[in-house]
């Protein structure tokens, strides 16, 4: 079985997904401009985000963290979560997630 290589100079969301083979995870990229977030949300998966450009805060349960590019993230499952750029340039991050997210 060979790996599915994809240069991130021309990606779509999702990066990976069932049309790439992955049966359990689905990889995406999200930026937020300079003032902008996600918007606040919930659901019954954990996921993982790496920050890979910026700063900004992740609120999480009403607690708010400051985090910043090369922090890596876990958000608990069923917990109220939203990143916010509070930052001079884009925040970036490559977000991992159940398959199920996007069925």
């Amino acid at each position: 079985m060979e790996p599915i290589i994809k240069n991130f100079a021309n990606f779509q969301n999702p990066i990976l997904s069932k049309e790439d083979g992955a049966r359990k995870y689905v990889m995406l990229y999200v930026q937020h401009e300079p003032g902008e977030n996600s918007p606040l949300h919930i659901h019954p998966w954990e996921h993982q985000a790496f920050i890979t450009e910026g700063s900004g805060k992740l609120f999480c349960d009403g607690v708010e963290y400051p985090i910043s590019k090369g922090d890596c993230i876990r958000v608990p499952e069923n917990t109220e979560h939203q990143f916010r750029n509070t930052g001079e340039v884009k925040l970036s991050r490559v977000t991992v997630n159940p398959i199920s997210s996007v069925e």
